[in-house]
């Protein structure tokens, strides 16, 4: 008998004649990503939609939730779930099942067993499996057997070489595997909503660079610190994240004394776009992420966006757009950057919000507003000031997640 983790990725089965590409594109960041634990687990084989990890050496339970939410986090993975492994032959899967059944069925609790015999030629059913299994735990726990509502609920599957048996499957984040659909550049400020846009794209495949847009020495340095510990969380998803940190002061000064005050905000907008745009092209990505929810906020409604919009051709990727604020927060809670984006800080955006701000701008007076501005001379002074920093995958983020399991 012998223990392993399955991973399944049901949407990277689906891609046909590329599914190697992704798959094995998603076992590279699962052994790069489990690198701290190479002494424990060894990846083993591929069959269908699910790849198999041996464990070497019993892992505690500390070690065996981290690693499970390492897999469960990462994109492509649909569901994980730690198996026992026996010989196909009906003795040893019922008392398989039964030492399962010792560790982890509570006195009283009521049970339930699924069993499936994927190999029809072997000497029994899959419903005779599951009964005298069954009947095997009763007659030696006298747990009562419930097949509606059970409160532990244990799997047998039993191929040709072997049977599986599990009791738990966790939900994966699903999406497919970072780098697979391309490099973008994520707008990333300290709030609730770009940090969700951000892992979002990442989970469908996307490579991020992100850039964030501060005020200082206006505003606190740790609005700064906000979005480093929001780029540690996203790099949870995608292992190796590098951050811009480009300084917006002088140009909001300059929009400031040359405009219109209620198209402060669509013209500081503006200025973000052209210079994510700018960051783009060096790295080599063709989209840009923004966290806008359609009327949200001012700068998001229809005819805002579009005149914001119109000072790049590369395409924007708005994840959120069509979600409500309860929807947002339920994933960023998910995501793990919901506790740090509620914390105050001190926006660039916020902290040049006008009284009345445009919620209807109009293309051609925005367009005469925006030539009052040295537009390509403040793009280059911000690019030359900007900062640089990359953030790696570390599971000691996660393990403060899994402390519980600890205690």
């Amino acid at each position: 008998m012998k223990e392993l983790i399955v991973v399944n990725f049901e949407e990277i089965y689906l891609k046909g004649q590329n599914q190697k590409f992704f798959a094995d594109r998603l076992r590279a960041q699962l052994k790069e990503k489990l690198r701290p634990f190479k002494e424990k687990i060894r990846f083993s084989h591929r069959r269908g939609g699910s790849m198999f990890i041996d464990i070497l050496t019993p892992l505690t339970p500390p070690e065996r939730e981290l690693i499970l939410e390492i897999i469960r986090r990462t994109p492509g993975v649909t569901g994980v779930y730690t198996v026992v492994s026996v010989p196909p032959r009906k003795e040893e899967i019922i008392q398989a099942a039964l030492e399962m059944a010792r560790a982890h069925l509570k006195p009283g609790a009521s049970f339930r067993i699924t069993a499936r015999r994927l190999k029809k030629t072997l000497p029994f059913t899959s419903r005779d499996l599951a009964r005298e299994a069954g009947a095997a735990i009763v007659e030696a726990l006298g747990n009562p057997v419930n097949l509606t509502a059970p409160d532990w609920h244990l799997h047998i599957k039993v191929r040709a070489d072997q049977a599986l048996l599990y009791d738990d499957i966790r939900p994966g984040i699903g999406g497919l595997p970072v780098g697979s659909s391309g490099r973008a550049v994520a707008l990333l400020s300290g709030g609730i909503d770009s940090p969700v846009a951000a892992q979002m794209m990442i989970n469908r495949g996307m490579a991020l660079t992100a850039v964030h847009f501060h005020a200082m020495p206006r505003t606190s340095p740790r609005s700064v610190e906000k979005v480093r510990d929001l780029a540690r969380v996203l790099s949870v998803y995608q292992p190796e994240i590098r951050l811009a940190l480009v300084p917006v002061l002088d140009i909001q000064e300059a929009i400031a004394r040359h405009t219109d005050s209620k198209l402060r905000l669509v013209l500081l907008r503006r200025f973000m776009l052209r210079i994510a745009s700018e960051l783009a092209a060096a790295e080599g990505a063709l989209a840009l992420i923004t966290g806008d929810s359609l009327g949200q906020v001012a700068s998001q409604t229809l005819e805002n966006m579009q005149a914001i919009s119109a000072v790049t051709d590369r395409l924007i990727l708005r994840p959120l757009v069509g979600l409500d604020k309860k929807e947002i927060i339920r994933r960023a809670r998910e995501a793990g950057t919901y506790d740090i984006s509620i914390l105050p800080h001190d926006d660039a955006c916020a902290m040049f919000t006008p009284d009345h701000p445009e919620t209807k701008a109009h293309p051609g007076y925005t367009d005469s507003q925006w030539q009052r501005l040295p537009v390509e001379e403040l793009i280059r002074r911000a690019l030359e000031r900007t900062e640089w920093e990359t953030f790696r995958f570390d599971p000691a983020l996660i393990a403060k997640w899994t402390a519980h399991v600890s205690e």
